[in-house]
């Protein structure tokens, strides 16, 4: 595998995210009351989305991403930098079925659709240095871990945020 598509993850996770960040405010402003009709359990989550606690989330996930590719680097283990990629493409699959679902632009589509070769090129090198059997539970492993940080980031993000308000 080459260096380079190693070196690439944390960069793509934040153009990716960029998009997410600056987009969202304001798309979810004008299609908020669409999506609560169309999707009443979201309703919740929408305000999380719009809020400084997303940055703290987004930050979280970028010192992780960041850590796992860095120690790619030095040990040459890609483990946890093949799960992190995993894991970012399977965020991807979410952003395109939401997209479909929908039926519009999303925040967070456009920067799908351009990091995908990415992601399709680095899981193909990575792919090589296991199994398929590992590649499988890496998987469903990085699904878990993606999804567990992702309910625990809408409980602890708000707090920290809460917490640095209340310091300044």
């Amino acid at each position: 595998m080459t260096l380079i598509l190693i070196y690439l993850l944390p960069i793509m996770f934040m153009l990716h995210e960029f998009e997410e960040m600056v987009m969202l405010p304001a798309w979810i402003e004008k299609n908020e009351k669409e999506l609560s009709r169309r999707f009443p359990a979201l309703r919740s989550k929408l305000s999380f989305l719009q809020s400084p606690a997303f940055g703290i989330a987004v930050c979280e996930e970028f010192v992780i991403i960041s850590a796992c590719t860095m120690a790619t680097i030095i040990t040459g283990n890609m483990l946890f930098w093949y799960i992190c990629l995993l894991a970012f493409s399977l965020h991807f699959v979410a952003h395109i079925i939401q997209f479909f679902i929908i039926r519009k632009y999303i925040p967070a589509i456009v920067s799908t659709v351009l990091c995908l070769p990415y992601c399709v090129m680095a899981i193909s090198a990575g792919q090589e240095q296991y199994s398929n059997v590992e590649n499988a539970l890496l998987g469903v492993l990085s699904l878990v871990i993606c999804i567990a940080n992702l309910c625990l980031m809408q409980i602890v993000t708000p707090r920290i945020y809460k917490w640095i308000k209340n310091k300044m």
